[in-house]
């Protein structure tokens, strides 16, 4: 298992540098990892390659999210607001070293 995000240290347009579990700062530039999704209309990712919206990402202690910029079914068949996040083992693997 690859070693998950424990804190945000800063986040620049599309590149967020964080402290990984493992004590390791790394970069992870979304920029390029969605740079396909950036003309995609609709794209769930095209969304936070928003500078406004790209800034309020936030962790968890584990990985990078953003609130509210998807949707889930309730228990209840509810349409609801859901955060986007990210597989961990996915920002590592895009990640390199600060």
């Amino acid at each position: 298992m690859n070693p998950r995000i424990k804190e945000i240290l800063t986040i620049e347009p599309f590149v967020i540098k964080a402290v990984w579990t493992d004590g390791v700062v790394r970069s992870i530039d979304f920029g390029a990892f969605l740079e396909e999704y950036a003309e995609k209309e609709g794209s769930l990712f095209q969304q936070i390659l928003n500078e406004d919206t790209f800034g309020k990402a936030q962790t968890d202690g584990r990985t990078i999210y953003w609130e509210n910029l998807a949707e889930m079914v309730d228990y209840d068949g509810q349409i609801i607001p859901a955060p986007l996040d990210f597989c961990p083992d996915v920002l590592f693997q895009h990640s390199t070293p600060a």
